[in-house]
């Protein structure tokens, strides 16, 4: 099964996006697949399993093209070992 990628495209009113969320579900537990854009520039790409947060793991990047590459890496690894994607967002503002 592919990933799709929510970036927006071009379009008359497109908003620049903040936030790609991705929530897997697997049973009764739950993994948030995230990228977002720190207020210093960089990109931040998790995995936060919602059972154990403090398991949770943060990578870093500079480029945008580099954290969704190891987003849709990761979507991909759980998707194959049977993760279910239960919801994708494209964030524009902050919650």
């Amino acid at each position: 099964m592919g990933m799709t990628t929510l970036w927006p495209s071009k379009m008359r009113n497109t908003q620049k996006v903040q936030w790609q969320h991705l929530l897997f579900v697997k049973g009764t537990h739950a993994i948030s697949c995230d990228v977002d854009l720190r207020s210093d520039g960089q990109y931040a790409a998790t995995l936060f399993p919602l059972w154990a947060p403090d398991d949770h793991v943060t990578e870093m990047f500079k480029r945008p093209n580099e954290a969704m590459r190891w987003h849709a890496e990761m979507a991909q690894r759980l998707q194959a070992s049977g993760w279910l994607l239960f919801e994708a967002n494209a964030v524009t503002s902050a919650a």
